[in-house]
C-alpha cells in the first residue's frame, strides 16, 4: 500500500523550497503527498528584494475542516514554516483528528530561524508556539539556532559530544520526539546528530561551502520517505545526510544561483533508484 502524506508547508511559485523540494522527492521515494500551503509567496525568501507573502490561514482552516468530513486519514503529517501560532494550532488539532483514527508518523521540522537569529516574520509567540507543537511529533529536525530557540539556551558557535547529547536530551524531554539536529558544528567538523531517547548517534560529512535555500526541506523529505519505505531511524538520517550532500554538490556544479535554491531534480534519478530496490525485498 502507498503511504499518504499530508505536508503542511508554504508554497513558493519560484524557486526552490518547501513545497517545491518536498513534492517531488515525497513523490519519488513512493509517498503519495497532499500538500497544505501555510502561505503563498512569489519566490523564496532568501536573495530577493521583493517578493510577495500571503498567509493562508482561512484556507487552511476550510481544507482541514473539509478533509475532517470526508473522514481521511494520512499515514503521515509532516509540517515545516507555519505563518502563525494559530496555525501552529491548527496542525496540532489535526494530528490529534488524525491520531483519533490510526498512527501516522508525524514529522515536526520547527521552521523558526537560522544563523544564530529568527527568520524576519517569526517572533517569540511563534516560538512558544513551536513549543507545544513538537509534543504532537514522533521525529523532529531542528538546526541548531531552532534547537537553542526550543530550549531557551544561548546560541552557540561549537559543540562538543557531551554538550550536544545534553541538547538532545532535553529536546527528547519536552517532546517526546526522536531528535534529528542538523549542521552541528562539531569540533572542527560537521555532523547530524540523531537521538533516539537513548543513544547518541553521529554522521559527520563534509561540509561544502555554500548555503542553498531548501536545503532542510530537502533533508527532512529524505529522512521521512525512507521512514516511511520501512528504513530504521539511523539507515534514514544516514541516506538523507549522503543524498541532501549529493544534491548541493551538484547544485553547485551545475552553477545554479544560491537564491534559486537547492536542486531536488539532480538526484531524482538516485532517489527512484532506492525506492525501487527497497520494493524488491
Amino acid at each position: 500500500m502507498i503511504p499518504v502524506c499530508a505536508a503542511i508547508h508554504d508554497l513558493s511559485c519560484y524557486a526552490k523550497s518547501s513545497l517545491t523540494v518536498v513534492l517531488p522527492v515525497l513523490e519519488v521515494l513512493g509517498v503519495e503527498t497532499c500538500p497544505l500551503p501555510t502561505a503563498l509567496l512569489s519566490s523564496q525568501t532568501d536573495g530577493f528584494d521583493s517578493y510577495y507573502f500571503r498567509q493562508t490561514s482561512d484556507d487552511m482552516q476550510q481544507i482541514l475542516a473539509s478533509w475532517e468530513k470526508l473522514g481521511l486519514f494520512f499515514n503521515a503529517v509532516y509540517s515545516g514554516f507555519l505563518g502563525s501560532a494559530d496555525q501552529a494550532q491548527m496542525v496540532s488539532s489535526f494530528i490529534a483528528h488524525q491520531r483519533d483514527k490510526g498512527q501516522p508518523l508525524v514529522l515536526v521540522d520547527p521552521v523558526l530561524g537560522d544563523d544564530h537569529e529568527l527568520y524576519g516574520p517569526m517572533d517569540d509567540t511563534h516560538v512558544s508556539a513551536m513549543k507545544r507543537l513538537i509534543r504532537q511529533a514522533d521525529i523532529i529536525t531542528p538546526n541548531t539556532t531552532e534547537a537553542a530557540l526550543l530550549l531557551n539556551r544561548d546560541f552557540e558557535s561549537s559543540f562538543d559530544e557531551a554538550m550536544l547529547k545534553k541538547w538532545c536530551k532535553a529536546l527528547y524531554l519536552d517532546s517526546g520526539a526522536k531528535v534529528v539536529i542538523t549542521s552541528v558544528p562539531l569540533n572542527g567538523s560537521t555532523a547530524v546528530a540523531a537521538y533516539d531517547g537513548q543513544t547518541l548517534n553521529l554522521v559527520p560529512y563534509e561540509p561544502i561551502h555554500v548555503s542553498y535555500p531548501g536545503c532542510g526541506d530537502l533533508f527532512s523529505s529524505i529522512l521521512l520517505g525512507t521512514l516511511l519505505d520501512k528504513h530504521p531511524f539511523l539507515t534514514a538520517v544516514d541516506e538523507a545526510v549522503r543524498y541532501t550532500s549529493l544534491a548541493i554538490e551538484r547544485t553547485k556544479a551545475a552553477g545554479f544561483e544560491i537564491r534559486h535554491g537547492v536542486s531536488p531534480t539532480l538526484i531524482l534519478g538516485d532517489l527512484a533508484r532506492i525506492s525501487a530496490l527497497s520494493q524488491q525485498y
